[in-house]
C-alpha cells in the first residue's frame, strides 16, 4: 500500500503549463492543462507515477507532455503486468520507443520541434525502480535524507561528469537547461532509452519524490530535504514544496509527486 499526493502549477511568470504528470492512470487532460492540479490518495502496488516537462514554442510543450502521458496510460497495464514477471525494464523501454515515435510523427505533421522530459517510477510491493530522460528528477527518502536517484541529461551536467565544470558553476550555467536527451526532437534512426536506477528496497527508502525542474530550480537541496522530512503526509509535503517554490519566484511550471510507502 502507498499514500501519494501530486500538484502542478503554472507558476508566477508563465501563462501556460507545459508540465504533465501520471498518477497510476490519472493525468492532466487536454481541457485542464493550464488549470491548477491537485490529487491525493492511496493505491495498491504495483503502480506507476511520472512527471513530464514539455518544451517548444506556443503550445508544443503541452502537446509533447500530454502525448507522453496519454501514451503511458495506454502502456500502463503492460508495464504493470511486466512487473509481475520481473520484466518492467523491457516494457518501459517499449513505452519510451512508442512515445518518441508519436512525438516525431507530430513534429513531421505540424512542422514543429518539441519534446518532453520523463521521470518515471514503477513501484512494486517491496521495491521501486526509477527511469528518466532529461532534467526532471527522482529522489528517494532514506533515513530522513533525501537522496537524488537520477542524473540530469543536460550539457552542464555532462561537463560536471567530465570534470569540465564544477557543480556550483553548473547550477548557475545557462547550459543546465540545454537537454542532451529527452522524448522527441530525435531523428528516426536514433534509438532512445531511459536511464534505469534501482530497484531500491522500500524498507530502506520510505518515500519517493518526482518533480520537474520548476521545483528544483527554486529550492535548494536542503530546502527540499527539510520539507520532505518536516511533514508527515504526502499532501502536506507537496503543498509545502510547491508553495515554497512559488514564494521563491516560481519562474517555471512546478510539478511534483510525493509517494510514501506503508510498510506493515
Amino acid at each position: 500500500m502507498i499514500e501519494f499526493a501530486a500538484r502542478s502549477e503554472t507558476g508566477n511568470i508563465r501563462s501556460n503549463n507545459e508540465d504533465n504528470l501520471f498518477c497510476n492512470g490519472i493525468f492532466k487532460t487536454l481541457d485542464r492543462l493550464n488549470e491548477p492540479f491537485y490529487l491525493s490518495g492511496v493505491s495498491q502496488t504495483p503502480c506507476i507515477f511520472a512527471v513530464f516537462d514539455g518544451m517548444g514554442g506556443e503550445d508544443c510543450g503541452e502537446t509533447a507532455s500530454l502525448t507522453a502521458a496519454e501514451t503511458l496510460n495506454e502502456h500502463s497495464e503492460k508495464i504493470l503486468r511486466a512487473v509481475l514477471d520481473d520484466d518492467a525494464n523491457f516494457a518501459v523501454n517499449n513505452y519510451v520507443t512508442d512515445s518518441a515515435k508519436r512525438l516525431r510523427d507530430i513534429m513531421k505533421a505540424q512542422r514543429v520541434r518539441t519534446g518532453t522530459t520523463l521521470a518515471l517510477a514503477v513501484i512494486d510491493d517491496d521495491s521501486f525502480t526509477a527511469y528518466n530522460l532529461g532534467d526532471s528528477r527522482i529522489y528517494r527518502l532514506c533515513n530522513n535524507h533525501l537522496i537524488r536517484v537520477t542524473d540530469d541529461h543536460t550539457v552542464a551536467e555532462d561537463k560536471v561528469r567530465l570534470g569540465m565544470m564544477t557543480p556550483a558553476k553548473a547550477a548557475k550555467s545557462r547550459e543546465r537547461h540545454i537537454l542532451t536527451r529527452c522524448l522527441g526532437i530525435y531523428d528516426d534512426a536514433l534509438t532512445l532509452a531511459p536511464d534505469i536506477n534501482g530497484p531500491f528496497d522500500v524498507s530502506d527508502n520510505r518515500a519517493v519524490l518526482i518533480c520537474s525542474d520548476g521545483l528544483t530550480d527554486m529550492l535548494t537541496h536542503k530546502e527540499l530535504n527539510d520539507i520532505a522530512t518536516s511533514f508527515k503526509s504526502p499532501s502536506e509535503i507537496v503543498n509545502a514544496l510547491t508553495d515554497s517554490a512559488l514564494a521563491n519566484g516560481g519562474h517555471d511550471n512546478i510539478t511534483c509527486i510525493f509517494v510514501k510507502f506503508t510498510i506493515d
